[in-house]
């Protein structure tokens, strides 16, 4: 128990600089690899460390995402990437919709030990359909053996009235804010968030009302969230700093993005367990994050958007969808202007017993849980709180 209590505690005091600087590291060389494949440049590949493969392939995925011809022809000259780390090889293979014999034979040989990676096992149920389509139903029926690769497979998971009030009056006490967004199943309706502060205590408006800032947690992509770019996974995530600037403005809006990170793999998930109240232990509204964790998902954060919705019968109007990461409004709308980052920058740094100003955002830390609450289909509401006892 005493080393559990540990890594508790290492986790509460992690610096906000280490988490900074790895995020700008980590967008940096993405950015680089996704103008070296754009200008159709001949990267050397076979010097890459795990952490820049991961990288790489990351950021060819989402060139393919985004129908990119120069990253289709980087796709089908990849002829030297043996020297990759096994499970970047099945993600190129996904991506080519071809498995050479050898790296087929490689994988069924891994699933036949009795523990296998779990980043292996998620990635393979989630392409479950094309791998049965390209005739690998043993390496389906190898994978599907393993208790872990169903695991995968988990959404829709409504939590019950009394685990939400649990988690929202009594979840663990932490040195930072604690931000809960309830969202729906169908996550083309927006979120609401709440909050408690640096002492604990609920966040609120001057009338005493829960304060809220509405927020977005769909995929443009129409993906779940156990594969990248997907929804946004429910449970919990690190709230570290912002990045340095507010740049790519058209993407992530006027104000600077939240980094959001995962809470590290423990033994049982003892350390997600540490921030949770008993009650939530057994249940599963957390588990899509765990998953998306172990499949390799990164670059969550909270941001706005200089992009303009100009569909009003969209269900999330007028936010846009991102990624997989949560959206703030901004821009005007019906000669209302929106700025939900700025708003919710300042209602942290109050929360944590800061100015609200540029200097301070870099001190911003906590927790967001992310908890579905039902499977109605329309926003999520102060109503829809009160009646779950929140309020």
């Amino acid at each position: 128990m005493k080393h559990i209590l540990l890594s508790a505690i290492l986790l509460l005091s992690l610096p906000t600089v280490w988490a900074s600087s790895t995020s700008v590291l980590e967008e940096s060389l993405y950015h680089d690899f996704r103008q070296s494949i754009q200008q159709k440049s001949r990267k050397q590949l076979t010097g890459f460390t795990s952490f820049e493969q991961k990288i790489y392939v990351d950021a060819l995925t989402d060139l393919l995402q985004e129908n990119s011809v120069t990253a289709l022809m980087s796709l089908k000259s990849l002829t030297t990437t043996l020297h990759f780390d096994l499970i970047q090889r099945v993600r190129l293979a996904i991506l080519q919709k071809s498995f050479s014999r050898n790296l087929v034979r490689e994988i069924n040989n891994t699933l036949l030990y009795p523990n296998v990676d779990r980043n292996l096992l998620y990635t393979l149920a989630a392409n479950e359909t094309l791998l049965k389509s390209l005739g690998l139903r043993r390496m389906v029926w190898l994978a599907r053996r393993h208790p872990q690769y169903h695991v995968a497979h988990s959404s829709g998971l409504e939590t019950r009235d009394v685990v939400l009030r649990d988690l929202f009056y009594s979840s663990p006490s932490y040195a930072g804010v604690k931000v809960f967004m309830f969202c729906r199943q169908n996550r083309l309706y927006p979120c609401l968030m709440v909050m408690r502060d640096l002492n604990d205590e609920a966040v609120r408006n001057a009338d005493g009302r829960l304060w809220t800032n509405k927020s977005l947690a769909v995929s443009a992509q129409g993906l779940p969230s156990n594969v990248r770019n997907g929804n946004t996974p429910a449970g919990v995530l690190v709230i570290n700093s912002v990045m340095p600037v507010a740049d790519q403005q058209v993407s992530f809006g006027k104000f600077r993005r939240i980094i959001l990170d995962f809470v590290t793999r423990s033994p049982d998930e003892n350390l997600i367990k540490s921030l949770l109240p008993a009650s939530s232990h057994r249940q599963s509204w957390w588990k899509p994050n765990v998953v998306a964790r172990d499949v390799g998902r990164n670059e969550l954060r909270i941001h706005g958007t200089g992009k303009i919705n100009v569909d009003p019968e969209t269900p999330y109007y007028p936010f846009m969808p991102t990624s997989g990461c949560v959206a703030q409004r901004e821009n005007t709308y019906d000669g209302i202007t929106y700025q939900d980052q700025r708003d919710l920058l300042d209602s942290i740094m109050d929360a944590l017993a800061l100015a609200p100003t540029y200097e301070n955002e870099t001190q911003i830390k906590g927790l967001l849980y992310i908890v579905e609450i039902d499977n109605l289909e329309l926003p999520v509401s102060k109503s829809d709180l009160a009646a779950k006892g929140i309020f």
